[in-house]
């Protein structure tokens, strides 16, 4: 009875023609209400069946409905097939909607995922199968399917990809289109090329199975290279990596094949601060230009092919270095602004969120937060001198970088990770043991594996931009995990919220030790430390840490202040070739360019000294309470718990000369000066 009152109703349809829903472009926002950019309705160049290859309607067939020419366009076989799939994956592999659903679908419905709308389609699939013929169906889905980036239609998505009419397409060409139609966010291979290539092996093996052609034309296929024109301005827009993703999030959160997100008219709300994100590319662009050798030029470059996907599609390599920025709100975990490479145009690879690199000694802080965890103090002292540690069953002596490879004295936990001092780091983690910082470092926000050897304390596992500014944002606000969060809400062109984001803290880190590791790491920021250079830049309390790798190949800098995190990435591409500079010299001056222009106008405030912290005076030497004899003083701060109790055994009876212990004035001498330049890492 349901099938015959279906029937009725789609005859008495078919007298009408149903006019299909109104389509416009979506509108991003900044958080204060800026309009960022917006997808205008995406090409779509309408052509003729006959004037699309074979091939390529043969691949969308077989992949997306094989019994096209056999259903009257709702196919129990394909969804019963569908189902058994889903039940044993146990996920969602396949869908059983025909081509005429999904038509049905796109020409006249609401995105809205609803029992009526999910009726609405299959009356709508009944009229279409009595309104026109199969091949009219064919050819109005192949013009209006999405194959991403704003294309719509298989002739918009050839021209798209591959610089030709969709009536000129190889097999090869022809399965990797036909395989965007399941979802370009995800097998685009301007995005994915790997995701891309795997896609088609699947699209040729289904025109197999339909008996379109032959298993060994198909292995053919699957051998020939993606020969892409690559995207040249297209989506070129304000804040392109950041909107870039978050397009993906939409696409990927709700689903509908992008047709939704091109042409329904929504309204996304983003973190993204359009000043900021100004400051960003400014400090950034500024800072990557003078690194780049004269007469550097596209194609110059040392390569991208160390990352898959970028300069996908290019026939040029992108100008070196390269480098990424990412800034985050560490009270909400909201994030600012985000740079991804020097150039959208020239690689839409996002190094800020897909680059993984090795961040050098911007990894320590988290080794030393543990360590103040483990009853460690800033005062606790280990001598920095030729040590040889076992690690897996083989013999590791750290140096540390510059003229000296060794200090030959004991120093302060504080000195030691204010200089960067490469073999006391090792030492600490030796004592802990590297799987106590490894922990602590994902617990605060590092999602990448990490490899709990020795040497992890310097950095030698690889991590992205977006981590490190998440990782160190609870230095920032009290020992407060915040995830990154890019979306706050999309709403439909009814004004109904389809997503909402909320911020997700969790007190992951003692406030006391995020307090002590941000005084350290702002004393980084002065003339003693790594950053010496940048002291004089930034104008408001601020802390941070620089990373440079082996060989300077990658320059970090990972600094905050109570308002904003930022972490700044510069680095060649391909791994092995150096950068020649380290983290103070190459990375930091592009953080201090854009702190102080994204925080113009706000008020320079502090970071908050919890309860349960003490100030002790102590003798630089020792790192013990400080005796009236000792030469060389400061205050240090401890929590109560872990106050030193042992006095200075070194020194004798002379009066207390030297800092106040007020500044860090650590290697100040009998008369006031400071001792000679310590050599350190960065």
């Amino acid at each position: 009875m349901g099938v015959v009152a279906a029937i009725l109703v789609a005859f008495g349809l078919a007298r009408v023609i149903p006019v299909p829903g109104k389509q416009i472009g979506s509108v991003f926002y900044d958080i204060r209400g800026e309009a960022i950019t917006s997808t205008v309705a995406g090409d779509r160049i309408q052509v003729a069946l006959s004037a699309i290859a074979p091939v390529l309607r043969e691949a969308v067939i077989a992949v997306e409905d094989e019994r096209f020419y056999k259903h009257p366009g709702i196919d129990p076989i394909s969804i019963a097939r569908a189902l058994v799939r889903n039940i044993r994956a146990g996920r969602i592999v396949e869908g059983g909607s025909t081509i005429t659903q999904q038509l049905a679908k796109n020409m006249f419905l609401p995105p809205e995922r609803t029992i009526g709308r999910k009726i609405a389609e299959l009356f709508l699939t009944l009229y279409l199968e009595l309104k026109f013929t199969k091949d009219e169906i064919l050819e109005r889905y192949l013009n209006l399917v999405y194959l991403g980036h704003g294309a719509y239609g298989v002739e918009a998505g050839s021209r798209l990809y591959f610089g030709k009419s969709a009536a000129d397409v190889s097999l090869d060409e022809a399965a990797m289109l036909a395989g965007l139609t399941r979802g370009p966010f995800y097998y685009s291979p301007y995005r994915d090329m790997k995701a891309a290539l795997n896609r088609r092996a699947v699209v040729l093996g289904r025109m197999v199975s339909a008996g379109y052609i032959t298993r060994a034309r198909a292995s053919a296929a699957a051998k020939e290279p993606l020969r892409l024109v690559g995207l040249g301005t297209r989506e070129i827009r304000a804040a392109p990596y950041f909107v870039d993703y978050v397009m993906e999030e939409v696409l990927r959160r709700l689903g509908d094949g992008g047709n939704l997100l091109y042409s329904g008219g929504l309204k996304v709300y983003t973190t993204l601060d359009m000043s900021m994100q100004r400051a960003a590319e400014t400090a950034f662009g500024a800072g990557l230009d003078a690194l780049t050798p004269p007469g550097a030029g596209a194609g110059e470059g040392t390569g991208a092919g160390a990352d898959a996907g970028a300069g996908a599609g290019r026939a040029a390599d992108p100008i070196q270095p390269q480098g990424a920025l990412v800034a985050i709100d560490p009270r909400n975990g909201h994030v600012r602004a985000i740079i991804g490479g020097r150039s959208f145009h020239e690689t839409q690879f996002n190094r800020a969120i897909h680059a993984r690199r090795q961040p050098g000694s911007a990894f320590k802080p988290f080794f030393y937060a543990a360590a103040l965890d483990s009853g460690f103090t800033a005062a606790t002292t280990l001598t920095c001198e030729p040590l040889t540690f076992w690690s897996a069953g083989v013999p590791y002596t750290p140096t540390d970088y510059g003229r000296f490879d060794y200090h030959f004295r004991p120093l302060t936990l504080r000195e030691a990770l204010v200089v960067s001092c490469n073999v006391v780091s090792v030492h600490l983690a030796s004592i802990l043991g590297p799987e106590k910082g490894a922990e602590h470092a994902s617990r605060l926000g590092i999602r990448s594996p990490l490899r709990p050897h020795l040497s992890l304390v310097l950095g030698t596992s690889e991590v992205t931009p977006l981590e490190m500014a998440a990782a160190f944002a609870p230095f920032a606000n009290g020992g407060k995990r915040v995830e990154p969060m890019f979306i706050v809400s999309v709403k439909d062109k009814r004004g109904q919220e389809l997503l909402r984001d909320r911020p997700r803290v969790k007190q992951v880190l003692d406030p006391r030790t995020a307090f002590i590791v941000t005084d350290i790491l702002k004393q980084v920021i002065s003339k003693w430390g790594t950053a010496g250079n940048i002291a004089g830049k930034i104008t408001r309390p601020a802390a941070g840490k620089t990373g440079s790798t082996q060989n300077y190949t990658d320059a970090w800098f990972v600094g905050y202040t109570p308002d904003l995190v930022c972490s700044v990435y510069v680095g060649h591409d391909e791994p092995s070739t150096p950068l020649g500079r380290s983290g103070g010299a190459a990375a930091a001056p592009i953080w201090a360019h854009f702190m102080e222009q994204a925080l113009a106008g706000k008020p320079k405030t502090g970071f908050r000294r919890p309860p349960g912290l003490v100030s002790r005076q102590i003798c630089n030497d020792t790192g013990c309470l400080a005796t009236p004899a000792c030469p060389s003083t400061r205050w240090e701060i401890f929590k109560a718990e872990a106050v030193p109790t042992e006095t200075c055994p070194w020194h004798g009876t002379a009066p207390v000369m030297g800092g106040d212990g007020r500044t860090p004035p650590w290697g100040a001498t009998r008369a006031g000066r400071p001792r000679p330049g310590l050599p350190g890492t960065s």
